[in-house]
C-alpha cells in the first residue's frame, strides 16, 4: 500500500477540478458515473453508440474539445494504440498545469513516450492501470497500480479514493512507466496461473475427480492462487470471462516478452502461456474471453471442466 509522505491531505481535498475522461466503455462508463457523484466531469467516446448508451452523462463533441476543458484529463482506453492516438491529439490542447491521468493497461515504452511529449506540455502525469472486473468498477473496489512524482499523485488521490476501497491504491513508482510494469507482470501471472490450473483440474478430472471436488481441495492447498480462489468457479458454471478480449490478452503478452528480453530473463513459463494464448486466438478470433485459451484445453482434451 502507498502510504502518502510529504503530502498534505487537506490541500488535496480541497481543489475542485474539470475532469476529462476517455473512453466510455465497459471500465469507462461506471467510472465516469461514479465520479460525476463528486466531480464536474465531461466524456468522449470514439464510438457514438456509446452516447447513445450513456446520454446522461455531459458529452464533449471531440476529445480536443474535452482536453481543452479538462484540468484532469483520464484515459480510460483499450491499449496502447488508441492511448497513444488520442493523447498525441489531446496534449497540446490541454491547459498549461493540467495532469493526465492513465488508468488504461498498456505498455510501459508507450507511456513513457507520451510522457516526456506531457513534460513539454506542461502536463503532469500520473499512470494509474486498474485491476478488478466491470462489477469491481461499478462497486468502486478497483485496484491501481500508480506511478508518478508524488505531488502529481497527490493531485489525483482524491478522484481515485472514490474509485476503489482502503489499500486499493498501490504506490507502484515515481517513473510513469512503473505502474504499468507492474499490472502488466500481475496480469501475465494471471494468465499463466489460469491455463495451470485448468491442466490440473483437467488432469484430476481424467484420472476420476470432479472439478468440482478438485477445485475445492487445490483452491486451498499449497498451489492455491487467486484465479482459483475468486474465477475458477467462474469456469466451472461455462463463463470464461467475456468482458475482455483474447486479442488484448495476447498483446499484452507479446509486451512482456519485449519487456523480458530486455531486461535479459529468460521466461519459460510465460513463454508457454504466451503460446497457447496465441493459439486461442488463432483458434477462436479476436472473440471476448479472458479464459479462451482454457477452452482450448477443453477442445483439445476432449472435455469440459464443469460443475457436477
Amino acid at each position: 500500500m502507498w502510504h502518502s509522505a510529504g503530502m498534505d491531505p487537506d490541500r488535496s481535498r480541497a481543489v475542485a477540478v474539470r475532469i476529462g475522461v476517455v473512453g466510455v466503455g465497459r471500465m469507462g462508463e461506471p467510472i465516469a458515473r461514479t465520479l460525476t457523484g463528486s466531480h464536474s466531469v465531461k466524456v468522449f467516446d470514439t464510438d457514438p453508440a456509446r452516447k447513445v448508451a450513456a446520454p446522461d452523462l455531459a458529452w464533449a463533441d471531440t476529445v480536443r474539445e474535452l482536453a481543452a476543458a479538462s484540468d484532469v484529463f483520464v484515459t480510460v482506453l483499450p491499449g496502447p494504440v488508441e492511448l497513444r492516438q488520442v493523447v498525441v491529439e489531446a496534449l497540446p490542447l490541454l491547459p498549461a498545469g493540467a495532469l493526465w491521468l492513465d488508468l488504461t493497461s498498456g505498455d510501459p515504452a508507450v507511456t513513457r513516450d507520451l510522457a516526456s511529449h506531457a513534460v513539454q506540455h506542461d502536463v503532469a502525469v500520473v499512470s494509474a492501470p486498474m485491476g478488478g472486473s466491470v462489477d469491481e468498477a461499478a462497486q468502486n473496489t478497483l485496484v491501481f497500480f500508480v506511478s508518478g512524482h508524488d505531488l502529481a499523485v497527490a493531485r489525483v488521490l482524491p478522484i481515485l479514493k472514490n474509485l476503489t476501497q482502503d489499500g486499493g491504491i498501490r504506490r507502484a513508482g515515481t517513473r510513469a512507466e512503473d505502474g504499468q510494469i507492474v499490472k502488466l507482470l500481475a496480469n501475465g501471472l494471471w494468465f499463466a496461473h489460469a491455463v495451470a490450473a485448468a491442466e490440473a483440474l483437467l488432469i484430476g478430472q481424467g484420472l476420476g475427480i470432479s472439478p468440482t471436488e478438485l477445485h475445492y481441495l487445490l483452491r486451498d492447498s499449497a498451489g492455491g492462487s487467486r484465479f482459483l480462489d475468486e474465477h475458477a468457479g467462474r469456469l466451472l458454471q461455462g463463463d470464461y470471462l467475456t468482458t475482455f478480449g483474447v486479442d488484448r490478452v495476447v498483446e499484452e503478452l507479446d509486451t512482456i516478452t519485449t519487456m523480458a528480453r530486455i531486461a535479459q530473463v529468460p521466461t519459460a513459463l510465460l513463454d508457454a502461456s504466451s503460446s497457447l494464448h496465441h493459439a486461442a486466438l488463432d483458434h477462436y478470433g479476436p472473440e471476448l474471453g479472458e479464459l479462451l485459451a482454457v477452452k482450448l484445453l477443453e477442445h483439445r482434451t476432449g472435455r469440459q471442466l464443469r460443475l457436477d
